[in-house]
């Protein structure tokens, strides 16, 4: 594996050293300020690998959210799934759970509905990069600074602050069209309005997008159906009554409607699902920030207070799923022992027999008669869906000091609080044949719910020294404590997985410990820095509330890695060429893992197994000729495992040395941008972005019968337009060669196979205007 990061490197560094032509003016990359240290530093005087992208570089690349940009940032994956929902990792880090990337809107970190099986990982807030300052990627745990929840990375997304000064003003437009889809839009408005000049201004920024759907599913009657609504308001306040006091309010809010699954089966025909179930979503976000910042002799007195409100609703199909388990007879004999209307009840529910399985004769009934009894009133319950509206609620605040980066001594210290309440409710019910629908009055097929608590404190600190001009060493700790409390209640039985009714219960899970980083950093010239971080990550454990596991199975711990890493920050040709590179192993002990129950019903988090990470990663950014920008990244990462996936209660697929799950072992990206004048007024500027996605599987154990690949698949994008100082008008193609790119593989026992894919070729016109 050593062999083979190493030549990746040299390849590397051979591919992007033939273009000597990048030495005559300078990339953006390495010049943006960024504040992932607490303070501001340029991205070349930042030794962690990090990637910052401006507003102006997400406005040439059309990049409405997250996943727009994703495969142009060195080892960020982002696993889509259905109705909008996506897991994002960094470094291969990703299993079910707490998440792995610490996601930053502002100051907020934003953490996803934990659902019925603490997996809050599973959803990834997606609100929408218009009116953003930049882009912060900060790659390897983060656990000092950032603390739970960062331990792949931290994704920092920075909207434009508002302007003391000056009024400003931007409005765009856009709409396209999807190859054998629907259409889409967007209009979106921004203005800056200083209402005490230098002293108190307000920044507003609207917008509603429509993306247009392109999968069907003939047997509900829904085409297209996986388009999406996205509408929302973003209010920033800024006041400044000293020159030393700055205080910055946000509030967002944000609804999502997805008309329905993206998910399709190449079984039933392309872009084609074969649900039953009518399954839209609703995503809602409200969050509300007030950053406090205040200029002091001894550094700079920060208090960050955080609070956000997530909804989401979602309906899931079930038909295929709950038809393979009745084909099996699993729960005919609860079927029959329970149910009041069943061939032994005959109106009295409860009466017991000693008929458990269905398998043997039974009250004056064959088994044959019992068991077709069971499969005609689950045939009589199709098609099945899943109504699951969840909410999560937290509210965070961090109080720290940091110094200006400047003396020989740095430093920054906090403590930080976190309260995080979520629920989920579950509906299992009986759909309309032919429209996928809720039946009226509605058929419950088994409900429940689950609640989290969780209270997290930490303290934090890190020291660096510079003991000569060009030598600095890091030090830092955090101190971390949570509790957990997971409540729910089984409000009846269901005939497909086995749920009895439970009384409302809890499980209580805590733990405390500390997270520790050290950094060198050597910088003997101004273009050059050399550095390496021994970092350590962490999320915390929880409980589980799930039937039919043992005692011992409840609470899982916190897992927790070793991050080490070495790399090298160049520029060349008087900072007209940026070149970054490093090389990490990751050690990962005690992972969380989605594991399932003895009966295969229920999934719950279990510690199993161990995981060695490694990889290396590079970018390249510059202008070879006046007017043309070029930049390219690459990753390679070998993720496997290290120990078998056991444990006393669980015996889970993984063994030693298979590749983990859902992780590209190769991404790639490149871009072009060239602008030239038209006139004295008019400019045209064109550009091409590239991505590659390497391969990915479904399973740990290739012997596995759902084992899969996917993945391997490039895709093309241009935008080409002209423009002045104040409009702008351009056309625009998303995945130009019409790539059928599968960036989600669901494989189940009895069920066809699901995927979901990017959309196919888009092509679309975009208006801007400036005031």
């Amino acid at each position: 594996m050593k062999r083979n990061i190493c030549a990746a490197l040299l390849a590397t560094i051979s591919a992007f050293a033939v273009t000597p032509a990048l030495a005559q003016t300078a990339g953006e990359g390495g010049d943006i300020v960024v504040t992932a240290l607490k303070r501001e530093t340029r991205v070349q005087d930042t030794p962690l690998a990090i990637t910052a992208m401006s507003g102006n570089t997400l406005n040439n690349m059309g990049a409405a959210g997250i996943a727009d940009v994703a495969r142009s940032v060195p080892s960020l994956n982002l696993l889509a799934s259905e109705s909008g929902r996506t897991r994002v990792s960094i470094r291969g880090i990703q299993t079910a759970g707490e998440a792995t990337v610490g996601v930053y809107f502002g100051e907020v970190p934003l953490t996803g509905p934990a659902g019925t099986t603490s997996d809050p990982s599973g959803s990834t807030p997606n609100l929408n990069l218009f009116d953003t300052e930049r882009l912060e990627v900060l790659r390897g745990p983060q656990g000092t600074l950032y603390g739970s929840g960062s331990m792949g990375g931290t994704l920092r997304v920075l909207f434009k602050q508002a302007n003391l000064k000056d009024y400003e003003g931007t409005a765009e437009a856009s709409l396209e069209t999807v190859k054998s889809g629907g259409t889409g839009y967007s209009v979106k408005g921004a203005v800056n309005v200083p209402i005490v000049k230098d002293m108190l201004a307000a920044r507003l920024a609207v917008y509603r997008q429509r993306t247009g759907g392109f999968v069907d599913d003939p047997s509900i009657g829904r085409y297209n159906m996986n388009n999406t609504v996205t509408t929302g308001g973003r209010l920033m306040l800024g006041f400044r009554p000293t020159n030393n006091l700055r205080i910055n309010f946000m509030g967002i809010l944000q609804d999502q409607h997805t008309g329905g699954t993206s998910l399709w089966a190449p079984s039933v025909g392309l872009f084609t699902s074969g649900l039953r179930i009518f399954t839209p979503a609703i995503d809602k976000q409200k969050i509300f920030s007030l950053d406090t910042k205040w200029n002091t002799p001894i550094g700079t007195l920060s208090l960050a207070n955080g609070y956000y409100r997530w909804d989401v609703r979602q309906t899931n199909d079930n038909t295929d799923n709950y038809t393979s388990v009745a084909n099996s007879y699993r729960y005919c004999g609860l079927f029959q022992n329970t149910y009041a209307g069943s061939m032994l009840q005959s109106g009295a529910a409860g009466t017991t027999t000693s008929s458990s399985t269905c398998a043997s004769s039974a009250g004056g009934y064959s088994s044959a008669q019992l068991r077709a009894n069971y499969l005609d009133w689950a045939k009589a319950q199709m098609p099945i869906g899943n109504y699951q509206p969840r909410w999560v609620e937290n509210l965070t605040n961090e109080l720290r000091l940091s110094s200006d980066g400047k003396g020989r001594l740095n430093y920054t210290l906090g403590a930080f609080f976190e309260n995080r309440k979520d629920r989920v409710d579950t509906t299992v019910f009986a759909g309309v044949a032919g429209t996928g629908e809720m039946r009226t009055p509605v058929v419950d097929l088994g409900s429940r719910f689950v609640r989290d608590v969780i209270n997290q404190t930490a303290q934090f600190g890190e020291i660096t020294y510079r003991p000569i001009d060009i030598l600095s060493v890091t030090a830092g700790l955090r101190h971390y404590h949570y509790k957990k409390i997971v409540g729910g209640a089984y409000l009846g039985y269901n005939y497909f997985n086995g749920q009895t009714p439970m009384a409302y219960t809890e499980v209580n899970a805590s733990a405390d410990g500390f997270n520790q980083k050290y950094n060198i950093e050597l910088k003997p010239t101004r273009d050059l820095m050399i550095y390496a971080t021994a970092s350590q990550g962490f999320r915390p454990g929880g409980a589980n509330l799930t039937p039919g596991i043992p005692d011992s199975a409840k609470q899982y711990k916190a897992d927790s890695l070793w991050n080490y890493e070495l790399g090298l920050k160049t520029q060349w040709f008087d900072r007209k060429l940026t070149f970054n590179v490093d090389a990490y192993r990751i050690d990962w002990t005690n992972m969380q893992t989605s594991v399932t129950a003895t009966y295969g019903n229920f999934s719950y988090i279990s510690n199993v197994g161990s995981a060695r990470i490694e990889g290396v990663e590079a970018e390249l950014s510059g202008t070879p000729t006046k007017g043309l920008f070029l930049n390219g990244s690459l990753s390679v990462v070998y993720p496997r495992l290290t120990a078998d996936q056991i444990n006393s209660e669980v015996t889970a697929a993984g063994r030693v040395g298979h590749i983990l799950t859902g992780i590209p072992r190769t991404t790639a990206s490149a871009g072009a941008e060239y602008g030239w004048a038209i006139n004295s007024d008019w400019k045209g500027m064109a550009r091409a972005d590239f991505t590659y996605t390497g391969k990915m599987t479904t399973q740990l154990n290739p012997t596995n019968a759902l084992y899969r690949t996917y993945g391997k698949y490039a895709q093309v994008n241009l935008r080409a337009g002209i423009e002045n100082e104040r409009y702008g008008v351009y056309l625009y193609v998303r995945n130009l060669l019409d790539t059928n790119a599968v960036s989600y593989y669901s494989a189940v026992s009895g069920v066809a196979d699901y995927i979901s894919t990017t959309a196919p070729r888009t092509i679309g016109v975009n208006l801007r205007g400036n005031f």
